[in-house]
């Protein structure tokens, strides 16, 4: 929601230095609130609670609320932007500004950036606040995605905690965990149709049936999590903590530079601040970003019917979702190290995507440079 924004007052880097360098925090805290009242009853797949936001600024406004229904990136969106560490990576910036002096001196506006990003994203929220999630029973806003993302998607992040270890949240009874068997199933149906979409002579293996089958069973299980605006707030607040970040990274903006870390694309910026802190990126950081905004859009898609569940499959490769759908069969098989373009592989077994080893993070490469990464049973 922040690099959309950026892209409405611009879309270039002095836009961006104005959302990120250019707010007090409440200001930014102020615009998620109206941007949740503005989206609450239209953006999610179940009406969401408008009121549970605040309705009164405490700082002048300096960004209006988008217009109803503002949209909303959905929480596979948050997922591939996390599978990088960038919220890792950009946590530790804030860290080592805040209590040394080993990164380059910051200049006035990443100074405004630590005191907006500190106090919005790592400080408990004013009260009654839709960003107001975690608590004493929920103490950790990272598990609090992690249990959102293993809820809906079923799915952990790639990574563990800093040192190594298996992150620990709380994963519940119930969760969508046939999510990834169903999805790439569905990208592997798409990529036979779109092979095939000019195929009037020879064997056509387009199966619009089971394309229909398979979003009809995707959009049961992304729904049913979603009963009466359940996970609606969890899914907002990550997606708009790794916007704000990924924006920060989007273009050389003024942290950027103050970090002697400008490059031409946002994976080698991540990269380059990662080696500033200690911390490497995923070595597929470049294909989960490509993901983040075509999995938002297909899977918020599927959910709102926009997708018909019984003959809308042509539209998904070769009609106007098919650009988006050719972009995640790309950089999902880039990701997990299945070709999902060889229609001769075994099907999909059911698995998630983990590193190379349990909380394990390769180093980062270049931009086209290899990793290895493996694909690990499900769990129960």
């Amino acid at each position: 929601m922040f690099i959309e924004l950026a892209n409405a007052i611009g879309g270039d880097v002095n836009a961006a230095d104005t959302v990120l360098t250019q707010q007090r925090p409440l200001q930014i805290l102020d615009y998620l609130e109206g941007y949740w009242q503005s989206s609450a009853a239209n953006a999610f797949a179940v009406p969401a609670d408008p009121n549970m936001a605040r309705n009164s600024p405490l700082d002048p406004p300096t960004f209006a609320a988008p217009p109803a229904p503002a949209p909303v990136h959905h929480i596979a969106y948050a997922l591939c932007l996390e599978n990088t560490r960038l919220a890792d990576i950009m946590r530790r910036v804030v860290a080592e500004y805040r209590s040394g002096e080993r990164l380059p001196p910051a200049t006035p506006p990443t100074q405004r950036w630590l005191q907006v990003t500190e106090e919005v994203f790592f400080t408990g929220p004013v009260p009654f606040s839709v960003r107001s999630i975690a608590s004493s029973l929920r103490p950790d806003p990272a598990a609090i995605r992690r249990n959102a993302y293993y809820r809906l998607l079923g799915m952990d992040l790639n990574h563990g905690t800093e040192d190594g270890r298996p992150y620990q949240y709380v994963k519940a009874d119930v969760s969508n965990r046939d999510f990834s068997v169903a999805f790439e199933a569905l990208l592997g149906e798409v990529w036979k149709g779109y092979i095939n979409r000019n195929n009037f002579v020879a064997a056509n293996t387009t199966d619009d049936n089971a394309i229909d089958e398979l979003v009809r069973r995707l959009k049961e299980m992304l729904n049913a999590r979603r009963q009466f605006g359940n996970l609606s707030r969890e899914e907002f607040d990550a997606v708009a903590t790794l916007s704000w970040f990924f924006l920060t990274i989007a273009y050389d903006t003024a942290i950027v530079q103050d970090l002697d870390a400008s490059a031409f694309g946002v994976a080698d910026r991540l990269r380059l601040i990662g080696q500033r802190v200690g911390m490497a990126p995923h070595a597929r950081a470049d294909s989960y970003f490509q993901l983040a905004t075509p999995m938002s859009v297909i899977l918020r898609a599927i959910e709102q019917d926009a997708i018909p569940v019984a003959g809308g499959a042509p539209s998904l490769y070769s009609g106007i979702y098919t650009p988006w759908m050719l972009q995640i069969i790309t950089h999902w098989s880039v990701a997990t190290g299945r070709n999902l373009k060889d229609v001769t592989a075994a099907p999909y077994a059911g698995a998630v995507l983990q590193a190379t080893a349990p909380g394990a993070v390769p180093a980062a490469p270049s931009r086209n440079g290899a990793g290895s990464v493996r694909i690990a049973a499900a769990p129960r």
